[in-house]
């Protein structure tokens, strides 16, 4: 490339509304199933997690709100399922896994639904830094922040899972 291309204001806030518009269903599908997913946890420490991504996940949705507002837009298709995202739901109806192979089964479907939910945090801040707007830039930073203490403590429940899947087995 040249150098010397670059997009104007518009087309970067029409590139932005569409990937607010993207990361809005996935934040609608963790607030409405999380409460669900977590009834069914067998282990005290992942219940404790989803719960606080759960608030989290509000808190999100709150500020992408609040950024729809700003911008004087409004999220398209938020009341309608969005076929895109059904890759993203958990399958909890396997009766060949017990409680502590269903409960590490939900730690890498919550891994794959994070890792998608900061993958559109961060196109957003990256995006979001051209808008010049701090109030935009500090939502997004929380939410990329947020995002990666999730992976971190999800990930130390998978390691203390497989250990003890491990040990168990061993035994």
């Amino acid at each position: 490339m040249s150098g010397n291309l670059k997009l104007d204001e518009a087309s970067l806030k029409r590139i932005f509304i569409y990937n607010l518009n993207q990361v809005y269903p996935v934040l609608l599908h963790l607030a409405d199933s999380l409460p669900i997913l977590a009834k069914s946890i067998f282990y005290g420490d992942l219940h404790n997690a989803a719960e606080e991504l759960l608030s989290e996940v509000k808190v999100q949705l709150d500020r992408v709100d609040a950024i729809f507002v700003h911008l004087k837009e409004v999220p398209k298709n938020s009341n309608t399922p969005n076929d895109k995202i059904q890759f993203l739901t958990f399958d909890n109806e396997d009766e060949l896994l017990d409680g502590l192979s269903k409960d590490l089964a939900l730690v890498f479907y919550l891994q794959k639904i994070i890792a998608v939910k900061k993958n559109y945090f961060h196109i957003l801040k990256s995006i979001g830094n051209s808008l010049n707007d701090i109030n935009i830039k500090q939502y997004l930073q929380y939410s990329c922040d947020e995002c990666e203490e999730n992976q971190m403590i999800f990930r130390l429940i998978a390691k203390e899972y497989m250990e003890s899947t491990i040990n168990k087995f061993l035994q």
